[in-house]
């Protein structure tokens, strides 16, 4: 069950940047994979790869400030509340070219940055390390080997968060528009769609929203 924190960090008065809206196409995407597995197929991974190959050169203009407002405020109060574990072992899934790098490295100094897109990896600077190809459907890693899965405006695959993460592990999810985010889900989704039983807190900050996630 996922518990809401007070908001701390209110929302700007000027909004997110144009051409985000609730209805994009991509929303339908991440509601399969989190919801279907069977919908996650090599078509569509194609698609997406070549999708992303073309955003990959622009990419870092999407690193607005304020839009790192959530991430900062999952990893404050929502890891605080998780059960304590060693962090030592953290994945940014679907992490594009590294654009939240920086936030997250000082929380997780040996983050590995993986994304479905090699243009992207290749669109990283300099001081993003550790970057690998992968899908976030197949994760390179041993069973119960992650202590920290994070998905910043990324795919869920529910199964294999649950193979990866370690036994008192946690998952980091960040909209960081919120409902406005085109690879996005509520947070009460998340909690629905991972196998077993979990706990978890939420809350909104900036303009986007945020839940960590972790086994009851």
């Amino acid at each position: 069950m996922i518990r809401d924190l007070p908001v701390v960090i209110g929302c700007p008065a000027h909004g997110p940047p144009d051409g985000l809206s609730a209805d994009h196409p991509l929303r339908t995407i991440a509601r399969d994979a989190a919801f279907d597995p069977d919908a996650w197929t090599d078509e569509r991974r194609r698609r997406l790869i070549a999708l992303f190959d073309t955003l990959a050169e622009d990419w870092s203009s999407r690193d607005v400030p304020g839009r790192e407002a959530p991430i900062l405020d999952a990893l404050d109060r929502g890891l605080a509340a998780a059960p304590s574990t060693e962090r030592r072992v953290a994945i940014d899934v679907g992490a594009a070219d590294g654009i939240n790098d920086r936030h997250l490295t000082p929380t997780f100094p040996d983050l590995i940055t993986l994304d479905l897109s090699l243009e992207m990896l290749r669109s990283a600077t300099d001081h993003v390390t550790n970057r690998v190809q992968a899908d976030g459907s197949g994760l390179p890693v041993a069973d119960r080997s992650v202590d920290v899965i994070l998905l910043i405006n990324a795919f869920l695959f529910p199964i294999e968060i649950e193979r990866v993460l370690a036994p008192n592990g946690v998952l980091i999810w960040v909209n960081s528009r919120g409902a406005a985010t085109p690879i996005g889900l509520p947070s009460n989704d998340v909690d629905q769609a991972l196998p077993g039983e979990w706990a978890g807190v939420a809350s909104s900050a900036g303009w986007g929203t945020w839940s960590v996630h972790w086994r009851s």
